[in-house]
């Protein structure tokens, strides 16, 4: 029996991603992502210099909108749309856990 030595790559976590970034992992050209931005879909959790940065979190929202957009043939206007609901069902989730969490303690 030989033994096999396998290399194993640390893979850091990454919590921001650049306008490049989400615009590629989001599968959108560079106008629409920057034409969600302008529509107010997308916004920067911050920003060095003149480079704004995205949140794992937004960058997850936008890719589930995409991929209403490519499976239903929406419109740019419509992820918009699809954005802002996927975030306030976010927030609801998040209360839900909290209110559950809290119950759970009495």
């Amino acid at each position: 029996m030989t033994l096999q030595i396998i290399d194993v790559l640390a893979i850091e976590t990454v919590e921001r991603f650049s306008f490049m970034e989400l615009a590629k992992l989001c599968h959108l050209s560079v106008q629409e992502t920057q034409d969600l931005i302008d529509y107010g879909a997308i916004k920067s959790d911050y920003t060095v210099g003149s480079e704004s940065f995205y949140s794992a979190h937004r960058l997850s929202l936008l890719q589930s909108a995409c991929l209403q957009r490519r499976d239903y043939d929406l419109d740019l206007f419509s992820v918009v749309i699809c954005v802002q609901y996927l975030e306030h069902i976010a927030d609801l989730k998040r209360q839900i856990q909290t209110l559950q969490a809290m119950s759970t303690l009495d």
